[in-house]
């Protein structure tokens, strides 16, 4: 056996090599033995690193196995909340009415068999529960409760402040004056007071605040408790309910906050401000629901984030679907089958999405069943079930979505920092990795992003820098840090995070001018004049172009490594014998700037710190470049950071065929009837340095031209990738101006379209002007083209389809990237 003793902190690895001898090697020896590529790989995992093609071809096997496992998973759950186990909590709100009637017993079997909580749908509102002043009737709310504990399902409470439900007694305080000020705020705290410690122990979740801003994102006018009581109702409402349970987990519930809008902003600013006062908030409720054909749920996901990134836990409250003109035809309810996962997808897209409850799970007992508002006229049939409780496609979509998707892990263990730098507040930016290492930010916030969908913070070179209040990261022990960076200027040297000690920074990763690089640094002792050890990238940066860096110390061999854009660059030291230094730091980490004054000059976006040293492999993923990832293995979702789901125009079903590793639902069918879009804003910066890619399979090669992506610009699409039919050749096309009427100048492949499965990849690099074209992963083709022309800022990228041509055939994994692939890159996709 042999026992290897090596990195941070020293550890002894036991190899069996059929011996009864023991040997000790120690980490200098080791490092010895090994050659210089065996040495950086076994630095980095432990291991020699394996062949690139035998990672995709394992990664193809591996996808088509997690595939049919997805399926078998679907097949096999029963119910709802067997195929949510362990990744989501699935609820539905309940009529105690019904519950209880033995007359009707499939509503309550639905309930045991389906869910694991339960809501309140009238209950526990105000008007139910104290119709007279301090006259309180529980028996209603009581059945819910008694069910849900006796059948182990949660309960989650709805709700205690409404601006709605309110019985006369107290809306006749809605007047004027100092007394009766004092008097409403007296009621209102005796009701959540004595609601809340009724239940204390028993009702797990509660939506404290329901509803309080009107649509425009400002406080609502209507409600009497803004009127009379201003703001800090909402505070104290909260308090109250902590001190009445303070084990009870309490939300504020909000509609109409699923996209980016002022709503949405202004309740990120609410909630936020109640954080920081130290209000003890938990979670955001968003209630979710939509209306048939002007659904507002491509941008939830990425909503739902924002607030997860303040430390709240966010969930699905009163999803359902409401149809118009009923009774509903098949169509429809196949849209509203599509409106219900996604709605899924993106709660199990954000780990601290909890929980998804639906407003109800039969039409039979549905709010918008005879609702009697003049708006809701002709619109019903908005749940799961019918009114017969037979299971609708809405009921099966849901079911195989939480069957078939897998969450993301919620928080790496070794992450310790992570800020993403999109936040909307103009101060904050947010601590995603659930530390709460908020950084204070001066100016900057709310730039132009790696993507036109995306924002970032802007360094002006002098005054602006985010800060935490304390250390993140153990600067004497292995640690990683991470960057997307964008330089504007390279008149001065630059710094883009560094931590604090005593004297000088105890890092800095940023721009040397003088040898014209990306450097990563470490002062040998925490004084000033103390020697600097630094590694560098080996080659120049490039001005106006986003870049990933990542640097690397490793403890363990006293060592700094340096990535850009997921490749090793450079070791220092470089001879094995020797090692680098490090000291312990207590300081705040900066970002944009160090402590003696460099700042940045340009953009940073998701600046990320772990406490152990990446690996190669990490390092690569951690600067994925991709902006759109659509995996097309049945379903239209974007797996990349940037979450752009595709949708086939008029809310059609998407079709589905046999991938390209034989797996049932592994490629998107399209057609001459298909139109599937990737909506939303602008998805490319078509001006500058991009890639697009996919996996294609012509039916037939055909007399017409036949379009694989396209991307709207100002006047002509600003790209095409396409079948030419004139020649049977593979062709990337790019307008020769913005002009409505402009031709195309187009790139072509050698090799002729055949119908199997092919990888194409198309790419314009920014910095030659040069557009490429590979099949396979093999250069085929570079052109003429030396200008890209910009996209629209309103337009959207289009699978299979243009204004004039359509794909006839099979399409899969389709990327695209915000900057020129190598070739390796390329190959890598092929």
């Amino acid at each position: 056996m042999w026992t290897v003793d090596y990195l941070d902190p020293p550890r002894q690895i036991v190899c069996d090599l059929g011996s009864s001898e023991e040997t000790t090697v120690s980490s200098n020896h080791l490092q010895r033995v090994l050659d210089p590529q065996e040495q950086d790989a076994f630095d980095q995992a432990g291991e020699p690193q394996a062949d690139p093609e035998d990672e995709q071809n394992a990664l193809l096997r591996m996808e088509s196995a997690e595939s049919e496992q997805a399926a078998a998973a679907a097949a096999e759950a029963l119910h709802l909340k067997q195929a949510a186990q362990g990744k989501v909590r699935i609820g539905s709100a309940v009529r105690a009415s019904v519950l209880a009637n033995a007359a009707e017993p499939a509503y309550a079997q639905f309930v045991r068999d389906e869910l694991d909580s339960v809501t309140t749908e009238n209950e526990l509102k105000w008007d139910a529960v104290e119709p007279a002043q301090g006259t309180f009737t529980y028996g209603a709310a009581d059945t819910i409760v008694d069910f849900g504990q006796a059948n182990q399902l949660d309960v989650r409470g709805h709700t205690l402040v409404w601006h709605n439900a309110l019985p006369d007694w107290v809306k006749a305080y809605d007047v004027p004056g100092e007394a009766n000020r004092l008097a409403l705020n007296a009621i209102l705290e005796q009701h959540i007071r004595t609601v809340v410690g009724h239940y204390a122990g028993r009702v797990k979740v509660w939506d404290v605040v329901n509803e309080p801003l009107a649509d425009d994102g400002t406080r609502r006018s209507n409600s009497m408790w803004q009127r009379r009581l201003g703001d800090d109702y909402i505070a104290n409402s909260f308090r109250w309910a902590h001190e009445a349970d303070p084990g009870a987990k309490l939300y504020l519930n909000e509609y109409g906050i699923e996209m980016d809008s002022a709503k949405a902003r202004s309740l990120y600013e609410l909630v936020r401000g109640l954080r920081a006062l130290g209000v003890p908030i938990d979670g955001v409720g968003f209630q979710t629901h939509q209306m048939l054909g002007a659904e507002r749920l491509s941008g939830l996901s990425n909503v739902m984030r924002q607030f997860a990134d303040l430390g709240l836990d966010v969930a699905i409250t009163e999803l359902d679907v409401r149809i118009p003109g009923v009774p509903a035809t098949g169509e429809q309810l196949a849209q509203q089958a599509t409106a219900f996962a996604t709605a899924v997808k993106a709660c199990l897209s954000v780990p601290r999405c909890v929980s998804i409850t639906t407003w109800g799970f039969t039409d039979k007992y549905s709010w918008m069943t005879n609702n009697p508002d003049p708006k809701y006229a002709g619109w019903g049939e908005a749940t799961l079930l019918d009114a017969s409780y037979v299971k609708k496609p809405a009921y099966n979509a849901m079911l195989a979505t939480l069957a078939t998707t897998e969450r993301p892990s919620s928080v790496n263990a070794d992450l310790v920092g992570a800020w993403r730098l999109d936040d909307w507040s103009a101060t904050t930016a947010s601590d995603a990795s659930g530390l709460d290492h908020a950084a204070t930010v001066t100016g900057g916030l709310g730039a132009e992003g790696r993507t036109p969908s995306g924002s970032a913070f802007r360094g002006d070179g002098a005054s602006t820098g985010a800060e935490t209040a304390s250390a993140v990261v153990a600067t004497n022990a292995s640690y990683t840090v991470s960057a997307w960076v964008r330089l504007d200027s390279k008149s001065a040297d630059q710094v883009i995070v560094s931590q604090d000690g005593s004297t000088v920074s105890a890092f800095t990763l940023g721009y040397g001018k003088t040898k014209d690089r990306w450097v990563f640094s470490i002062p040998v002792a925490d004084s000033t004049g103390a020697s600097v050890q630094s590694v560098e990238s080996k080659s120049a940066p490039v001005v106006g172009e986003w870049a990933h860096l990542t640097a690397v110390w490793n403890n363990g061999w006293g060592r700094m490594q340096i990535y850009v854009n997921g490749s090793w660059n450079n070791t220092f030291p470089a001879a094995s014998e020797n090692r680098g230094a490090t000291w312990a730091s207590a300081g705040r980490l900066r970002i944009g700037r160090s402590m003696s004054g460099k700042a940045f000059s340009g953009a940073i976006s998701d600046v990320r710190v772990y406490r152990h040293a990446a690996s190669a492999g990490e390092s690569a993923g951690y600067a994925d470049p991709s902006v759109g990832r659509w995996q097309l293995n049945g379903s239209l979702a974007d797996a990349s950071w940037f979450f752009r789901d595709g949708s086939v125009r008029n809310d059609a079903a998407a079709t589905w065929t046999v991938g390209q590793g034989n797996t049932t639902v592994g490629a998107l069918r399209v057609s001459a009837s298909d139109y599937i879009d990737i909506r939303g804003t602008q998805l490319l910066y078509t001006e500058r340095s991009y890639t697009v890619s996919a996996l294609v399979k012509l039916t037939a090669a055909g007399q017409s031209n036949q379009i694989i992506l396209v991307q709207d610009g100002n006047g002509q699409y600003a790209f095409v990738l396409k079948y030419r039919a004139s020649d049977s050749k593979w062709a990337f096309g790019l307008p020769a101006s913005s002009a409505n009427s402009s031709t195309y100048l187009e790139i072509a492949s050698t090799s002729v379209a055949q119908t199997n499965w092919v990888n194409l990849t198309a790419v314009w690099d920014g910095v030659t002007r040069l557009p490429k074209l590979y099949v396979d992963g093999i250069l085929e083709a570079t052109g003429t083209a030396t200008t890209s022309w910009p996209s629209s800022p309103t337009g959207s990228m289009h699978l299979g389809t243009s204004s004039s041509s359509k794909f006839d055939g099979a399409l899969d994994r389709v990327q695209v990237f915000q900057r020129a692939l190598t070739a390796a890159e390329v190959g890598a996709l092929a």
